[in-house]
């Protein structure tokens, strides 16, 4: 009897212990990718769905590695302590995703950017937690903000394509290398033609003014 009292008992406690207790999730780092970076930022076409401060990266980049727990912790705290700026945190696998890495021009690991109010701010300060979340939450307007630069159009995509096409084929390389050389030459030569002709006009025009001259002298 004692022991089911016990048993009992510490059921009770686990129950009445479960049912107080909430389990806070850390909040999300979106990880973003070529196919989805624009859809989820929105980043050139008005900025509706918050704040993104993103991180550009390499996998073995040694800086990368130790910011990835200052960022985890950074996502949490805008989340806890500034839960209506509507600020965001993601990452970016420069490794992989290199069309949204060559968008943004990143030459360095790790480059951080922060999209708000319609521009884009390179984040240049200190790597810590409180240095980040201060310029998340205000301290981007101390510095200036640049254009957003474009997502590529469907036309430069299927450039893009043909031009791997292009270097990845042999045959397809020479041909439109002997293409190129033809309408280089065609430049030329058709800028040539036009050399010669001013000369040749204006030797005529000389000849011509000489005429008009002569004849002149004679009728006088």
């Amino acid at each position: 009897m004692r022991s089911f009292l016990v048993l009992f008992g510490t059921l009770c406690c686990s129950w009445i212990l479960g049912s107080t207790l909430t389990v806070v999730e850390a909040a999300e780092v979106h990880v973003l990718t070529d196919a989805t970076f624009e859809h989820q930022t929105q980043a050139s076409t008005g900025q509706t769905t918050g704040k993104w401060l993103v991180k550009f990266y390499a996998p073995w980049c040694g800086h990368c590695k130790k910011l990835a727990p200052v960022w985890d912790e950074l996502a949490d705290k805008v989340e806890v302590e500034s839960p209506g700026d509507g600020i965001l945190l993601a990452k970016v696998d420069c490794t992989k995703e290199k069309a949204v890495c060559g968008r943004f021009k990143v030459r360095g690991y790790p480059t951080l950017l922060y999209f708000a109010e319609r521009s884009m701010f390179r984040y240049s300060g200190g790597r810590d937690v409180d240095s980040l979340a201060a310029f998340a939450t205000g301290g981007y307007k101390e510095s200036k903000g640049e254009a957003v630069p474009v997502p590529p159009s469907w036309v430069d995509e299927k450039v893009k394509e043909i031009r791997k096409m292009v270097d990845s084929n042999e045959h397809i390389r020479m041909v439109a290398d002997d293409f190129e050389h033809i309408v280089q030459m065609r430049k030329n030569a058709a800028f040539v033609l036009v050399a010669i002709g001013l000369v040749v006009g204006l030797m005529l025009g000389c000849v011509l003014g000489s005429k008009k001259t002569m004849s002149k002298s004679k009728k006088e």
